[in-house]
């Protein structure tokens, strides 16, 4: 901007400054801080302290302590600010909401916008607990776009799935698309299945596309889309079992499923290895045999 003079260090504090904000808002923003840091210089060259006092005095909350964290200055009376407090609660949705709406900030500045969103949220809840209606309330009236736009999209498709984790998932995995089956790997192994919402993230924070992701999924017999029932039951079909009453057992479960909607996910597999337990069944995980597998399934069908 051509009526700022800077002094060295002013405009290496504010190139610092910038790089904390996150990218997309980067040049939308730029003018407009450049304009604000003019008036507050008055005509005289700009240090880096001026641009210390004009992210202190002048920018709006939570965005200022942020700013403020990164470019590693200390709030006015700090040491006698208490963290805020914990939810009383939440209802709903409204944590996975909350961890949404967080992983739209840089990680660099993450913590500080916690403890300020949370501050905001638990003023909203007068004391009760956080609810769906808090959060997108927060959403609505303080992030800015295309942020807001961002996380009420996610909104809209959120399930019950808890995202923090897959941002977990994916940040193990680092680098581009070479590492995809990885983390759709890890995230089948966390959830059972392939979540839309956990597919969308991906999507998003790999820059992929989400076609590209369904087409994986649906590639490879190791992935499932369907996200499964209460209990997943599997019955070995191989020799051995069929003719120890594998078959009989089979039959029962699939007419459970078929007739009265039992919470059941049934698999169907060659041999599960274990041969001297003929029939064998795998209940959640867990081996079962003869009749202690029969009793076993009359219990969860």
């Amino acid at each position: 901007m051509s009526d700022i003079k800077w002094l060295p260090d002013g405009q290496k504090m504010f190139e610092k400054l910038m790089a904390a904000v996150p990218e997309p808002m980067r040049e939308p923003i730029r003018p407009k801080l450049l304009q604000m840091l003019a008036g507050k210089a008055a005509g005289q060259p700009v240090s880096g302290e001026l641009v210390k006092k004009f992210v202190d005095e002048d920018l709006p909350e939570p965005q200022r302590s942020a700013l403020m964290a990164a470019l590693g200055m200390k709030p006015a009376g700090a040491a006698a600010t208490p963290p805020p407090a914990a939810a009383a609660g939440w209802e709903g949705k409204a944590e996975m909401m909350f961890e949404r709406m967080l992983q739209e900030v840089p990680d660099m500045m993450r913590e500080v916008f916690r403890g300020k969103l949370m501050a905001i949220a638990n003023q909203k809840a007068a004391g009760g607990p956080i609810k769906e209606e808090h959060i997108t309330a927060i959403v609505k009236e303080i992030v800015p776009d295309p942020f807001k736009t961002n996380i009420l999209k996610a909104y809209a498709t959120m399930g019950d799935v808890d995202i923090s984790k897959v941002e977990d998932i994916i940040a193990k995995h680092p680098g581009g698309d070479e590492n995809l089956i990885a983390i759709l790997h890890d995230v089948q192994a966390q959830y059972g299945y392939l979540p839309r919402e956990a597919l969308i993230l991906i999507s998003q924070k790999k820059n992929i596309f989400l076609s590209k992701l369904y087409r994986l999924a649906t590639t490879y017999k190791a992935f499932t889309l369907d996200k499964p029932k209460k209990n997943v039951v599997t019955i070995c079909t191989g020799s051995g079992c069929h003719v120890c009453g594998g078959s009989e057992l089979l039959k029962k479960v699939e007419a459970a499923v078929s007739g009265d909607g039992a919470d059941v996910t049934l698999e169907k597999v060659r041999c599960l290895g274990c041969c001297d337990l003929a029939p064998a069944v795998m209940i959640n995980g867990q081996l079962y045999s003869g009749e202690e597998a029969r009793a076993k399934l009359a219990e969860i069908l």
